[in-house]
């Protein structure tokens, strides 16, 4: 199996520098006639590319949806999804780890922001007991 790219331009390419690729998860065959031939496993998303570079936040809802829909697909093995992951990462690469510093200070600032615009105040306490609880869920 392997990753086909589709990529597509923005209409308007002559002022928005913006190429929309997509993934498809295919697999190669021979038909009944020996004839190499290729068929679609299945569509795994598409991520817009700004100028040179995929915005971080679109790279990792990318790849929680490329996963989420692996997870469906009935005869990929475990490791089979990772390989496909991997060659996902290959044309989009993995967020940095100062990459998601920068998201979730961005969160909490769009969260304190949404609070106050409904008049919600949030102490620091309150707000470092939400991220303890949310963090006691997660598997590390």
């Amino acid at each position: 199996m392997y990753i086909r790219w589709i990529v597509r331009k923005h209409k308007n390419a002559g002022t928005a520098n913006v190429t929309f690729h997509d993934a498809y998860l295919v697999e190669s065959y021979r038909d009944e006639k020996d004839t190499p031939r290729q068929r679609t496993v299945c569509y795994l998303g598409n991520i817009r590319q700004i100028d040179d570079e995929f915005p971080p936040l679109e790279r990792e809802i990318f790849f929680l949806r490329a996963e989420r829909i692996l997870a469906g697909v009935p005869d990929l093995e475990g490791e089979e999804r990772e390989v496909i992951l991997t060659l996902l990462r290959q044309k989009v690469p993995e967020l940095s780890e100062e990459e998601a510093l920068v998201a979730f200070r961005n969160n909490l600032r769009w969260f304190a922001r949404w609070m106050r615009s409904r008049g919600w105040r949030v102490s620091p306490d309150e707000l470092v007991r939400m991220i303890d609880t949310t963090a006691d869920g997660i598997d590390v």
